[in-house]
């Protein structure tokens, strides 16, 4: 019983001590600033300010925000270009499942040792 009571001693200082069980500590600053990525085409108005994009304000004086859609890309790949771009991936992983299968088959029997 004593050496029970000795290792429970033990195991309770261990954990005590243990810092992986302490409350993690929070930052109290946080910061306050929301940063954007600017548009180099970005309108400017006079006097050097940039006008905001998707809010106005109308005569009453109420603020009107809408969305921006975004530039849309258009692909200039051809369907042939588009074609060996597909082949060459599943080469790629065709090799790669053969050389898996290969290796995998290779291993060493887990029942031998």
């Amino acid at each position: 019983m004593s050496r029970f009571s000795f290792l429970l001693l033990v195991a309770l200082t261990v954990f005590g001590l243990s810092s992986a069980f302490a409350p993690v500590s929070r930052s109290v600053a946080v910061p306050r600033t929301v940063v954007f990525a600017e548009d180099d085409d970005a309108p400017v108005a006079t006097g050097g300010r940039a006008v905001e994009r998707g809010v106005s304000v109308d005569q009453d004086g109420k603020s009107n925000v809408w969305a921006i859609e975004p530039k849309m890309e258009v692909s200039t790949k051809s369907s042939e270009e588009k074609t060996q771009s597909a082949l060459i991936a599943g080469g790629g992983l065709a090799v790669f499942a053969v050389i898996a299968g290969l290796a995998l088959t290779n291993l060493p029997d887990p029942n031998q040792f």
